[in-house]
Parts: structure tokens; C-alpha cells; sequence
């Protein structure tokens, strides 16, 4: 838990102190006050005593330019437009002013419990197309696009249950995202969503993560689009065999309960597994990583011809990592690699894979 926590707060602070050299750019600058004293009528009085954070802060795929959201007013008075800065002259404009932004975002619906495990890990309120041409807005069960050539927008998707982990594949062409525990894609181009996987719930998640990975092994998705769009690699986490726990819903007036499932130290983990499956539907093809199921398998990458990926396998001890290339068709797999300490290995996301396919950092 440590390790995590200092990996986070390292990447925190190397943002901050990246976002620091161009504070005058992105950041509004504190009122200058005067010379006045300071009394608690002060500091609960508007305007607020101290700068701001900017919010929504992306990249754009293109890697030219960063868009974040810049609001102002409060209450039924409030607005939100989203800016850009040109990364290598420091300039700022508009991207999508104020009265685009009100048909276009896409209202949040807040969660009764908070803090841990996937709850952290939540969709963007919106997302780059591939090729820098469009922005996707996500709502808690809502999806529109806006083409930023035309600053025409459409509904993609407007779902009765939640939605989480809103993707675009690498062709810009179809939107993945979970929803009742099953992996789903919609067309760009509209038309209806389709679900890709079967029989989620919530003792077996198709593409959801659950508690153990995102919090202790750092796992951010629990999918991954092949870099054709042909295929999805995804974790099918078995929960039946981990303790479920009853907690109580704070927003409800009635005491309603929800529950989740958390292991002890030395009780069963989930029973996780990878499967790919073809974006255009059938079967799953599940990867044969060991009999041993008492494993993790915290890291999964697509190889550059989309015909393989690399799955590491960690013992429940983790002290012996193994990299495991797996043909996505057969689902046959070959230790690449095996990292071993008398103590411990630390996780990393730092695998990447040559362009002429043979080599491997």
C-alpha cells in the first residue's frame, strides 16, 4: 500500500511541477487583497483567498495541445467552456464555448460510497478521439460526440444502468465501456450498442475491476483494445470465492445496504482470468496461463501486430514475476521472461514493445 501511495504522490507532484512553469497560463491567479486583516469573516466570504486548480486537464492525442475546463459563476449562473493551450507557444483560446458545452456535457450521478478500489477510477467527464477530431462526453449512463470540424454533437448512448470505463478504440471508430458487469461497444456513428460479453454480475465481472487490483496491484482498467480495433483483451474476475461485506448507504433514507467484497490477509482472492474477444462478436478466447488460479495477473499489453499479448503472472507471494506471451487465437502461452527477489518485486507499467516486433524493453 505504501509503494502505491509514493508511486501516486510522485506523479502528482512531477505534474505540479510541470503545470508550475506555466502558471500564468493555466492557473488563475490569486486576488491581490491588500494589506487587510484577516478575519473568519474573510475567509469564508467570496472570492475565494486562494488560486484555483483547472480542472478537466487533458492531452490531445496529437500531443500539440492540452484542453482543460475553465468555469466561472456559481450556482444556476455558473458556465463551463473548454479552452486548449498550444503547448509550444503558451497560447489559449476557446475550443468549445459556453452554450456548446450546456448541450453537450453530461450530468454525474455521485456514488454512496466512496474512497476505494474502482470508485477512484472512474470514466473522464470527457475523452480525445484518436485523431484529435472529436470529443466524447460521458455521464454517469449517457455518451454525445461533438465533431469539433462541424461543432455538430449526437447522443451515442443513454443507458437506465451506469456506466464505467468509457474507451475509444485506437481507429476512432467504436466506443467501449462497462456496464453490468459486461464489456459493450457502440459505433461512432451511432446505431445501438452491443454487448461484446455475457453472463456479468455481480460474483462474475466481465471487464470490471474489483476491489484487490485497482487498490492493491494499481490496475486502472480491466480491459484493452488491440492496436487494430479487432479484438479486446479482458479480465473475467470470479468473486464468489472472496468475503462479502454489507455496508451501509449513506444517501439513502431508508438505511439501504450495499455490499462488497474484500479479502482478508491469507483468505481467497478473486479467480481472474484473460479472454479476448473479437470486436464484431463470438467467442472468447481464454489465454492458458497456469493451472494455478491462487495467482495475479496485474499487467496486460497487446504486442504491436495485435496477434499477441503479454500477460504477467505474479505469485501470491509476490516474489516471482513471469511475462507470458499469449497467442490471441489459440490462447496459447510461452514464458517470455521470470523475474525473481527473496522479498519482493515491485509492479511497474513500463513494458513497451519495438515497432519491428522482435524486441522488448
Amino acid at each position: 500500500m505504501i509503494r502505491i501511495l509514493n508511486a501516486r504522490l510522485f506523479r502528482i507532484a512531477i505534474l505540479a511541477a510541470l503545470f508550475a512553469c506555466c502558471s500564468d497560463c493555466i492557473f488563475a491567479a490569486p486576488q491581490n487583497a491588500g494589506k487587510k486583516d484577516l478575519t473568519v469573516e474573510r475567509i469564508y466570504t467570496p472570492p475565494m483567498l486562494g488560486s484555483r486548480m483547472t480542472s478537466g486537464l487533458e492531452w490531445s492525442p496529437d500531443s500539440k495541445r492540452i484542453s482543460y475546463l475553465e468555469r466561472t459563476g456559481h450556482g444556476q449562473n455558473a458556465t463551463t467552456e473548454l479552452w486548449v493551450m498550444d503547448v509550444s507557444t503558451g497560447e489559449r483560446k476557446i475550443l468549445v464555448n459556453a452554450e456548446t458545452m450546456k448541450s453537450v456535457e453530461q450530468p454525474q450521478k455521485a456514488s454512496a460510497i466512496q474512497g476505494t478500489g474502482i470508485a477512484r477510477v472512474r470514466a473522464e467527464n470527457y475523452l480525445w478521439s484518436p485523431h484529435s477530431d472529436a470529443l466524447l462526453f460521458i455521464g454517469s449512463n449517457s455518451l454525445v460526440i461533438l465533431d469539433l470540424k462541424t461543432m455538430t454533437s449526437k447522443p451515442l448512448l443513454n443507458s437506465e444502468s451506469r456506466i464505467d470505463d468509457v474507451k475509444f478504440s485506437p481507429d476512432g471508430n467504436s466506443v467501449s465501456f462497462v456496464r453490468d458487469a459486461n464489456l459493450w461497444v457502440v459505433s461512432t456513428s451511432g446505431g445501438e450498442a452491443r454487448a461484446l460479453t455475457t453472463g456479468g454480475s455481480e460474483e462474475i465481472l466481465k471487464g470490471k475491476l474489483d476491489w484487490v487490483y485497482p487498490e492493491e496491484l494499481d490496475a486502472r482498467t480491466a480491459y484493452w483494445w488491440s492496436p487494430d480495433s479487432s479484438r479486446i483483451a479482458y479480465y473475467q474476475m470470479d468473486e464468489r470465492p472472496v468475503t462479502r461485506y454489507p455496508i451501509m448507504d449513506m444517501s439513502s433514507a431508508t438505511g439501504a445496504m450495499q455490499y462488497t467484497r474484500f479479502p482478508q490477509a491469507g483468505e481467497a482472492n478473486p479467480i481472474v482470468r484473460v479472454g479476448i474477444v473479437p470486436v464484431s462478436g463470438g467467442d472468447t478466447k481464454w489465454m492458458e496461463t497456469g493451472a494455478n488460479s491462487d495467482v495475479y495477473l496485474p499487467r496486460v499489453n497487446w504486442l504491436r501486430d495485435s496477434r499477441r499479448v503479454a500477460i504477467q503472472r505474479l505469485n501470491r507471494a509476490q516474489n516471482q514475476l513471469d511475462l507470458l506471451f499469449c497467442d490471441a487465437g489459440s490462447g496459447n502461452c510461452s514464458t517470455a521472461l521470470t523475474e525473481t527477489d527473496k522479498y519482493w518485486i515491485n509492479l511497474s507499467d513500463d513494458l513497451y514493445f519495438f515497432a519491428d516486433g522482435n524486441r522488448f524493453l
